[in-house]
């Protein structure tokens, strides 16, 4: 009897130290977070579980493909993490929902799946136009505290250490004032009881790329301005076409200090010449005045910047002299060369033809310059002097391997008025002065008239051609006349088309 009163007594005394056997119920893990470590691994930590007959924790995992709770381990009674390693686990690409319960020796379980946390998994988008990364991640509301949680957003630069770029009490933030270069980290950290704590979770670490950034021109030249005509200037720039372009803006002032005003745009293509031609043809006055021009890029998002240099034209006036028999002109100098400008050739045309070689080469200046152009020994033609400069740049390296740019400023002319010599007196029998022609320069031919007049009044010579004088006889042909004084009318229109008359007396002499 002895014997069997103490078996009774250890089965019962047995039965109460493992109650749960008998009841089956064990309790339910509180699971305080579920965080992502910057490098990767992710770590589940609860509050133990006060049982007696606790012999284990199994950790399970939400299969993302089936949705069954699966066992992925199990640790020792005192335990109250667990970490998954970076290489086991997605946490940059998915969120992963992670639980845990705990194992009794008469192998009773937990409730499975009523403890379990997400990751939150964080991503973004790169916003080039604004430089800005968008981060989204999932919201954090497992925390037993409920829902009311405070997002910590952290950036790391270069691999420097995390700072606090700003708060959020939503699941999305956006990072302004990204530049190109420098490499951005981010991660989000949040905080139960609106950022009182006591627990927080981390997201996963992700990288923003500046490479995707829009790709800034490494130049943009204007190499140079010349001047077509009076109404067109043309212009060439070069640019780097390997840059997110998609447009040029051309400007132009009639001042350094501006303002510029848009008078026409390039549109970029793939594949385009990095030497850019363009014509301003809007409302342009070359002969009146010189202008300014600068090339602005215009980037794929619309934003217009990166400046080229400022280019001015060649602008050139002159002006006539008939007493002294010189032209006077006045130069501007060209602006915005690289290389500056070496020397200035000025060509000049005379009866609309221009001379092969410059007239002159004046070096480089940097104000308006005065130069007079003695013109005696080109007395010809209707009285129109032409001029043009051209510009040479100094020797000097350009991007894409240029020469040495130049630029033509507009064409000036000015007009002489004409000039009469008529002698007073001829002696046809003479060897030395046989006709009798008035001398004229500068004038239109197909406007002269010169006329031959006797005392009596009786026309004896008349001419339209200016080269063609009176040789003393009727008409050139009949008998020589007279020695006497005779009158003569000569009358002419000038190139400018004024008209032009001229009465006088001449003496026919042996």
């Amino acid at each position: 009897m002895k014997k069997l009163g103490l078996i009774l007594l250890l089965l019962i005394g047995f039965t109460k130290v493992h109650a749960n056997c008998a009841t089956g119920i064990v309790p339910v893990p509180v699971v305080d977070s579920v965080t992502v470590d910057l490098a990767g691994n992710i770590t589940i930590c609860w509050q133990p579980i006060v049982d007696p007959d606790l012999e284990f924790y199994t950790i399970f995992m939400v299969n993302p493909l089936t949705g069954a709770n699966d066992s992925i381990d199990s640790v020792a009674i005192g335990t109250t993490c667990y970490t998954i390693p970076s290489g086991s686990n997605n946490s940059d690409n998915e969120s992963i929902e992670l639980g845990v319960v705990g194992v009794d020796i008469c192998n009773n379980n937990s409730a499975v799946g009523a403890n379990y946390h997400n990751t939150m998994w964080l991503r973004y988008t790169f916003d080039v136009c604004n430089a800005s990364a968008s981060l989204v991640w999932n919201d954090y509301d497992d925390f037993t505290s409920g829902p009311n949680v405070l997002y910590s957003i952290y950036v790391s630069v270069n691999a420097g250490p995390y700072t606090l770029a700003g708060t959020s009490l939503t699941p999305n933030y956006t990072y302004t004032g990204i530049t190109q270069g420098p490499t951005y980290d981010f991660y989000v950290m949040a905080v139960e009881n609106i950022g009182a704590g006591p627990y927080s979770s981390s997201s996963n670490d992700v990288n923003v790329p500046t490479s995707t950034f829009l790709k800034i021109p490494a130049f943009n030249y204007l190499y140079s301005a010349t001047v077509v005509d009076s109404t067109e200037i043309s212009l060439q720039f070069y640019v780097d076409t390997v840059a997110d372009i998609s447009s040029y803006n051309i400007k132009r002032a009639t001042s350094l200090g501006g303002p510029y005003t848009n008078v026409g745009s390039v549109t970029a293509f793939t594949g385009m010449n990095p030497l850019v031609q363009y014509t301003d043809n809007s409302d342009v006055a070359a002969n009146s005045t010189y202008y300014f021009y600068i090339v602005e890029t215009v980037n794929t998002c619309g934003v217009a910047g990166n400046p080229s240099n400022i280019g001015r034209t060649i602008w050139l006036d002159v002006t006539s002299n008939d007493l002294e028999a010189s032209n006077t002109l006045t130069i501007t100098p060209y602006e915005g060369w690289l290389g500056n400008v070496k020397q200035y050739d000025v060509y000049r045309a005379v009866a609309g033809v221009w001379e092969s070689s410059p007239v002159a080469t004046l070096p480089a200046f940097t104000d308006t310059l005065i130069y007079v152009d003695d013109i005696t020994d080109v007395f010809r033609g209707d009285g129109e002097y032409c001029y043009k400069i051209i510009a040479t740049e100094n020797l000097v390296a350009h991007v894409g391997g240029l020469p040495e740019a130049t630029s033509i400023s507009n064409e000036a002319c000015t007009l002489h008025e004409p000039l009469l010599y008529v002698p007073n007196a001829f002696a046809p029998p003479s060897p030395y002065n046989p006709e009798f022609k008035p001398i004229l320069t500068f004038s239109a031919p197909e406007s002269y008239l010169f006329q031959i007049y006797n005392k009596w009044g009786q026309k004896i010579f008349e001419t339209n051609d200016v080269n063609e004088a009176w040789n003393g006889r009727m008409h050139n042909t009949g008998k020589m006349s007279q020695v006497d004084s005779y009158v003569y009318v000569i009358k002419f229109t000038s190139a400018k088309g004024e008209e032009f008359s001229k009465r006088g007396v001449v003496t026919l002499v042996n």
